[in-house]
């Protein structure tokens, strides 16, 4: 079947416009096709992980309109990168609903302080957005984001693996070290909100996403004699994170541990002898491999990461890969539901109506009140190992 899929990608034509930072003028989706606009920071200082996405969301966009698209329309795809820029974002999303005719948003520009933005501009016009980001604020409370939904974990969820982690291992006493962005600032709220109740003592020190040197934070934490230092962030400073703990706590048994946000080998690689040994909450696409054959996401998550591997010379997926081809493919499911109608209230009830899907990130089971859709159940505990990812012990 996938050697199938892959010769009809070989001989299709992607329909996309596709411009990195101007994006693309022109009208929306006519009677045969359906145009789906996207923004991802390919550029700046996100590039590594928003190049990624774009190829998740490509890959998605290519398998389906070479299996006769969505009720016979094909996908017209609109791509801008905002460069990491929440005021460019906010440009380039009005020019997508207003001149380039997009009915459907997928993906918030790799950043939740962007997809935050987007969001009143998607439901202001009547569009579904689905976004590709973390902070559960864009999605919560889901009354008051009807038309948007993600494809992300909450972080309260991750917060909740943790804290289970945590309680197995007898960890009591927690070093936090969130960055002060949008996503970072969400997780320190819920941690600090949820660590209490389960007998965990949280210390927390901030830090500047652009911060080069933790180690004043590292050292005032220490004082505290925490069991565990758990950095979150998206940002190339979580390597600093890494390596500044191990400088500081060279003699000390400690566990050291990032958020799902942190899930790339090459941010491991980048940290060299310092990330070994680093323990992560993550999806399952990482371990997709040693994940028992039972796991009703293993076939899903081999084929992905099987496909993206051919189609780009051999490169492997990440995580973030991962939660643009899932939304793309929400977003499909949604409107083939529809009968292709891209009605934001129309799709988004579809969307809730799903019933359980089966994606890379996880089983998505979107409700009315969820509009992230998964639980601790789709979520793995991981250790990086020096040379990948494997399931943490």
């Amino acid at each position: 079947m996938r050697k199938k899929i892959l010769a009809l990608l070989a001989g299709s034509a992607l329909l996309a416009s596709s411009a990195c930072g101007l994006g693309s003028s022109g009208a929306g989706g006519g009677d045969d096709t359906i145009t789906i606009g996207t923004l991802f920071s390919v550029s700046g200082a996100g590039a590594k992980l928003g190049d990624k996405m774009r190829k998740g969301a490509e890959l998605a966009v290519e398998q389906v309109n070479s299996q006769g698209g969505i009720d016979g329309k094909k996908i017209k795809w609109v791509f801008y990168d905002p460069a990491g820029d929440t005021s460019t974002a906010v440009q380039q999303t009005n020019r997508m609903l207003d001149s380039d005719g997009v009915e459907l948003v997928v993906g918030g520009g790799g950043s939740s302080g962007i997809a935050l933005a987007m969001d009143p501009i998607t439901s202001g016009k009547g569009i579904t957005f689905i976004a590709t980001e973390g902070a559960r604020q864009i999605v919560e409370p889901a009354a008051e984001h009807r038309l948007t939904f993600k494809t992300t974990f909450n972080d309260t969820v991750m917060i909740e693996k943790l804290i289970e982690y945590w309680k197995a291992k007898d960890v009591t006493r927690v070093a936090f070290m969130p960055d002060t962005s949008s996503f970072g600032q969400s997780a320190q709220e819920e941690l600090e909100r949820l660590a209490p109740e389960a007998g965990i003592k949280v210390f927390t020190a901030a830090f500047d996403p652009a911060a080069n040197d933790l180690t004043p934070q590292v050292k005032r934490l220490a004082g505290n004699d925490p069991q565990a230092y758990l950095a979150w962030t998206i940002q190339p400073s979580g390597v600093t994170f890494l390596k500044n703990v191990r400088s500081v706590l060279a003699d000390r048994d400690v566990m050291v541990m990032h958020g799902f946000g942190f899930v790339d080998d090459r941010y491991m690689q980048q940290a060299g002898a310092a990330a070994e040994g680093t323990i992560l909450v993550s999806p399952k696409l990482p371990i997709w491999d040693k994940t028992d054959d039972s796991d009703q996401q293993k076939a899903a998550m081999e084929d992905f990461a099987t496909s993206y591997a051919e189609k780009y010379a051999g490169e492997q997926p990440n995580v973030y890969a991962g939660q643009a081809y899932d939304a793309m493919m929400v977003a499909v499911e949604a409107l083939r539901a529809t009968g292709g109608d891209p009605d934001g209230e129309k799709v988004a009830k579809a969307i809730e109506g799903l019933g359980s899907h089966v994606g890379v990130t996880g089983v998505f089971k979107f409700t009315p009140d969820d509009h992230s859709g998964l639980t601790a159940d789709d979520v793995a505990v991981v250790q990086w190992d020096g040379s990948r990812f494997v399931p943490a012990e």
